[in-house]
């Protein structure tokens, strides 16, 4: 090769060549040259090493890959496909007029640290007073954990009852539930087989809104599924098996210490709301619609009951008088725990149980639906403070 700043012996034709380098820094130059060529082959084994991690991080994701689909073929496989209910009518595990019941128990927001309230605990005693007298084969625990806390309502609905003797085959956990209407949703899934009968077991407070959200989003379930099969041959358009809902109410505490409550707080946790509150705010949740529109969700409200299932019940004739039933529920609810100015946790002195169950469908003291304003106006103006709730 020419060497750099040779110029003692130029090549025919190159006489008038000038080097590119003076002899002086010919010594520098051939340095630099050396350190360049050490960089390139240093940015060469370099590239090559990226290329090796490359190739080891393909196998390495390549094997995660492989492992994660033989562990999910490992759930899969756990699954026992032939205990679900079956979309299809004509294999259903619902089975009309049987008396087989099974409980879904309606999770409760949990405290910020994870533990049940009171009215979450005593629902799940109800589930278990269900099994011992033999209404019911298995309980579904229903709610995910929609308060962000770490674990889900189901999760701590199972742990209750097994920590009252309930052996766990007996539970069904349902953990995906956000919403009473989800709760109805996705317990279509896990319906056992022969079952006539299905007992919503939620609190007194609640229950005019969860009756009135179950029938709405299983009558939605019939008869979506009734079109689906309406031209199956295997089915010929009749009706779809139907469930016997069972109302399973659980009796709150009733209070009248307002110091045990958090009604005047916005940012108050739901479990420190005093049981009027409470009811209250049901019967607020019926009476604007806002239920009946978050089961449509948007446009109608910015709430979607279950996403993206949107049942319009205008459409259903029935809903007419299953909203009015719901609506004398609540303001019969409502009416009767004016009184119950403390939270429904226990503490505190009890006063006598205000409400008749099972709840009537009849408005309380001849009003009229459209009177439920005027319920929950009545009770503030009696109950608004410590003083006028011990008169």
């Amino acid at each position: 090769s020419q060497r750099v700043g040779a110029i003692a012996r130029k090549p025919p034709g190159m006489e008038d060549f000038q080097p590119l380098v003076s002899p002086r820094f010919a010594p520098q130059a051939r340095a630099r040259t050396k350190r360049l060529a050490m960089a390139g082959v240093a940015v060469v084994a370099l590239i090559a090493s990226l290329l090796v991690l490359a190739q080891g991080a393909a196998l390495t994701s390549r094997a995660k890959a492989k492992t994660l689909q033989e562990e999910m073929r490992g759930v899969v496989e756990m699954i026992d496909w032939a205990v679900q209910n079956k979309i299809p009518p004509w294999l259903s595990n619902i089975e009309p007029g049987s008396q087989q019941g099974v409980a879904i128990v309606l999770g409760q927001s949990l405290k910020p640290d994870g533990t049940p309230s009171k009215v979450l605990v005593d629902r799940a005693r109800h589930a278990k007073q269900l099994l011992d007298e033999k209404a019911v084969v298995k309980v579904i625990a229903s709610g995910s954990d929609p308060a962000g806390v770490g674990t889900t309502e189901a999760e701590v609905i199972r742990r209750v009852l097994m920590d009252n003797h309930i052996s766990k085959d007996k539970i069904i956990l349902e953990s995906q539930a956000t919403t009473t209407a989800e709760n109805a949703w996705f317990a279509l899934r896990w319906i056992p087989k022969g079952t006539g009968k299905l007992y919503i077991v939620t609190s007194d407070f609640h229950m005019a809104r969860a009756n009135y959200i179950f029938q709405s989003v299983l009558d939605y379930f019939y008869t979506k599924v009734e079109a689906t099969y309406k031209d199956d041959p295997r089915w010929q358009g009749k009706a779809y098996p139907r469930l016997s809902v069972e109302l399973a109410t659980v009796e709150s505490f009733c209070g009248g210490d307002a110091s045990l409550s958090r009604d005047s707080d916005p940012h108050a946790d739901v479990t420190d709301l005093s049981l009027a509150r409470r009811a209250a705010d049901e019967l607020r949740f019926l009476g604007t619609h806002e239920v009946s529109n978050s089961l449509y969700g948007p446009p109608l409200s910015p709430i979607q009951y279950i996403w993206p299932v949107q049942i319009n019940v205008s459409r259903n004739s029935n809903d007419a008088g299953r909203f009015a039933r719901a609506m004398a529920r609540a303001m019969t609810v409502a009416t009767a725990f004016c009184p119950c100015r403390a939270a429904p946790e226990g503490k505190g002195a009890e006063l006598s149980y205000p409400l008749r169950v099972p709840i009537p469908t009849e408005p309380p003291d001849g009003l009229r639906i459209g009177a439920w304003k005027e319920v929950n106006a009545h009770c503030e103006a009696r109950y608004a403070s410590p003083a006028a709730a011990a008169r």
